[in-house]
């Protein structure tokens, strides 16, 4: 009896082998012929679009989270949501920040203030099993705000975009946060920039894309996600013209909405449908002739907040550091600036080539740009 008890144990035991030596073998052996497809079809993301290459590919992922792994490269797969696997920062790094930070409030004559926000990784990795390796985003934040001095003014948003994380508050296949998102941490950004929030109620909503699918996307090459909705808000008591500037080496050309709706590049990037997502630089006037004029340094996380911000400024000089490069974007300081505001993710903060070295001063020279007298008379009617 006992030795057909041990008989069987050892059986279940054989099959139970098989059942976990199976998916093995499947998983090298998708990993195998993509791998091959790589190299003949080009690159990782060619062979991903590969008419060929992109079932098995599928294959392959179904079969690695399926064994129980959470990531695809470096970026974790949630039920909901991708998130980006970050290593845990340098605080030397953080601390630079904090001091290119610091240098640029010395050399202004005019409040700067400082909002790090923390991305999807930041506010969901509660999601994720306790073993993940997630850089903490509320340290690198606590530890930048610790590190400020005193002329600079720090605005807190993790706690409200805490507060709101079961909303529709940060895409799910970018790190970025999604227009309302944006909005959330505007009501707080706002009111220590001296203003008062306008209200939810003002705005109009549109739906410009439903099928976006954003940079953890084309990281992993995973599309069993459900695809993003990039929102469009517009103030209904916003004043009736605004004139947005682009400005590059070759001149200057005018439009009359930050909005690129009809812009060509949008098939490939739906996201550059805002101007601050397609140029570093920027100037947005309206029609409130008595208030403050921003300076607003920023990356991604800023193309979703200008538009709120445009409700409170006669003026708006955006750059784009991510866009800007080595082109001196400091020469645009010598303006009447009333404040400058510096809005970046928490990954801007601890990247090695993040907002410290964005700050810092440029070692190619600014390009030339025409004079105001030599700005295009041509105001686009369209919005691209």
């Amino acid at each position: 009896m006992w030795k057909g008890c041990g008989m069987a144990n050892e059986e279940n035991g054989k099959r139970r082998s098989m059942k976990g030596i199976l998916p093995a073998v499947m998983l090298v052996t998708a990993t195998v012929v993509f791998a091959v497809g790589s190299i003949l079809g080009g690159s990782d993301a060619e062979a991903a679009e590969h008419p060929v290459w992109k079932p098995l590919l599928r294959i392959h992922d179904r079969i690695v989270l399926a064994l129980g792994q959470d990531t695809l490269g470096d970026v974790y797969i949630t039920g909901e949501r991708m998130l980006q696997r970050t290593p845990q920062p340098d605080a030397k790094t953080v601390a630079a920040a904090a001091d290119a930070v610091n240098a640029l409030a010395a050399e202004s004559s005019v409040p700067v203030y400082l909002l790090a926000a923390p991305t999807s990784a930041g506010i969901y990795s509660d999601t994720l099993s306790r073993s993940a390796p997630v850089s903490s985003e509320h340290n690198v934040l606590h530890d930048l705000a610790a590190a400020l001095d005193e002329q600079v003014i720090w605005i807190e948003a993790e706690s409200w975009l805490s507060a709101e994380k079961e909303q529709y508050i940060y895409y799910r296949t970018d790190p970025c946060w999604t227009s309302y998102g944006a909005f959330c941490a505007y009501r707080s950004a706002i009111r220590k920039l001296g203003f008062s929030a306008v209200g939810y109620d003002k705005y109009t909503l549109e739906h410009f894309c439903n099928d976006y699918r954003g940079s953890l996307t084309k990281r992993s090459h995973y599309s069993e996600i459900q695809p993003d909705v990039i929102d469009l808000y517009t103030c209904i008591e916003q004043p009736p013209d605004i004139t947005l500037t682009v400005r590059s080496s070759s001149g200057r050309t005018q439009y009359d909405s930050y909005y690129r709706k009809d812009a060509p590049d949008l098939a490939e990037d739906p996201m550059r449908v805002f101007f601050s997502a397609a140029e570093p630089f920027l100037r947005i006037e309206t029609q409130h002739q008595n208030s403050k004029d921003l300076l607003l340094l920023t990356d991604r996380f800023g193309a979703e907040m200008i538009p709120f911000l445009l409700q409170h400024y006669h003026i708006v000089d955006a750059v784009n550091l991510e866009l800007a490069g080595d082109t001196d974007w400091r020469s645009m300081m010598n303006g009447t600036y009333s404040q400058i505001l510096i809005l970046c993710g928490a990954d801007t903060v601890s990247a090695e080539n993040g907002l410290a070295q964005m700050l810092a001063a440029p070692a190619a020279d600014p390009p030339e740009t025409q004079d105001d007298s030599a700005i295009s008379e041509r105001k686009s009617t369209e919005n691209g």
